[in-house]
């Protein structure tokens, strides 16, 4: 084999994966470069005199969630073939301009990777419509039972979900509830609908705010969706919505779902992800009782967390042998990148 380089960015949310995944190119013979510390609460920009540096020979580069890969990042790779995520999420990888060099870049979208966001997402939905918090109160502090008219737990049955996004775990999701006696509708401009099962109604984007009960939200960050959620949307949902974001906290304005937890617009709310991680002390939500709040791991089950490296692994190998990584992102770099190592 020749020998290769791989650059491999620090996380302190996932640093074993990390760790993991180095040893494991390490022990293939392949040179790996790790970078600077990230930090709890920012995305780490490279500085501009450490890149030729850290860049200038890889071959691979991986990053996740916590550090950026720009322009600057690609323009001073001229080796680079491709960038990985060991996890789903590509946002802070500039994938149109890697495309355009013919760059691959892949990501850990194993099954257990949705899989897990999709069972982790209807538990969430559940809590919310029966509250057990309530419940296991009543028994702890031997509080009185609710009288008939005081019984807060809501059945799922013949309600209506509304999925806003239907990629693999707004399809996940809906799959779980298909036989639960609900109503499933959902909204996704780029779905084809040719490819969407009978038990899935799709609809505008103001018809699904008006119809849901339950509203999940299962969207990418970009231009289009960053800032989506706000109060103008929140005005247009049904009175007392249930609301769950297990995807990206940037599509949510913060302040106007506070807001419309206040005024009881949304009953109630379970976020798993932030604007900013970890979510900030002054922030309202932390404060309020009718919102379950985790810190963007609410599905990270063993069994994915396992089998991420080898995915993230398989995925550079791939990449170094010439092929496309298992879980590719960008079909359309095929092209460029078989002309680039020819």
């Amino acid at each position: 084999m020749k020998n290769y380089t791989v650059f491999i960015a620090d996380d302190y949310k996932i640093p074993e994966i990390m760790d993991e995944i180095a040893v494991r190119l390490e022990e293939k013979g392949i040179h790996v470069i790790r970078g600077p510390k990230t930090k709890k609460g920012k995305r780490l920009m490279y500085p501009n005199e450490s890149l030729e540096e850290l860049f200038g020979n890889a071959d691979v580069a991986m990053f996740s969630s916590r550090s950026i890969c720009d322009n600057r990042i690609i323009e001073m790779a001229p080796k680079l073939r491709g960038i990985v995520n060991p996890t789903i999420a590509v946002d802070t990888i500039d994938v149109k301009l890697a495309t355009e060099k013919g760059i691959l870049v892949g990501n850990g979208a194993i099954p257990e990777n949705y899989i897990e966001m999709s069972e982790a997402t209807v538990m969430l939905m559940l809590m919310l419509m029966y509250d057990p918090f309530k419940s296991m109160r009543l028994l702890r502090e031997d509080l009185p039972e609710p009288s008939l008219h005081e019984h807060w737990a809501r059945m799922m049955y013949k309600k209506t979900v509304g999925l806003l996004g239907l990629g693999r775990i707004g399809r996940e999701v809906a799959d779980r509830l298909a036989a639960w006696n609900m109503d499933i509708i959902a909204y996704d401009p780029y779905i084809d609908r040719k490819n969407v099962p009978d038990y899935i109604e799709m609809v505008d984007l103001d018809t699904l705010y008006a119809r849901s009960d339950i509203l999940g939200v299962f969207l990418i960050v970009t231009d289009e969706t960053r800032g989506m959620i706000n109060g103008e949307a929140f005005g247009k949902m049904k009175d007392g919505v249930r609301f769950v974001n297990t995807s990206r906290g940037q599509v949510v304005d913060e302040d106007a779902l506070a807001e419309a937890l206040k005024s009881g617009k949304v009953a109630s709310a379970a976020l798993d992800t932030f604007q900013v991680e970890p979510l900030p002390k002054d922030s309202p939500l932390r404060k309020m009782d009718n919102v379950i709040l985790t810190p963007h791991i609410v599905g990270h089950a063993l069994e994915c967390q396992l089998k991420l490296p080898e995915a993230a692994v398989e995925n550079i190998m791939n990449i170094l042998d010439g092929v496309p990584p298992k879980y590719l992102v960008n079909p359309g770099a095929l092209e460029k990148f078989q002309e680039r190592i020819k």
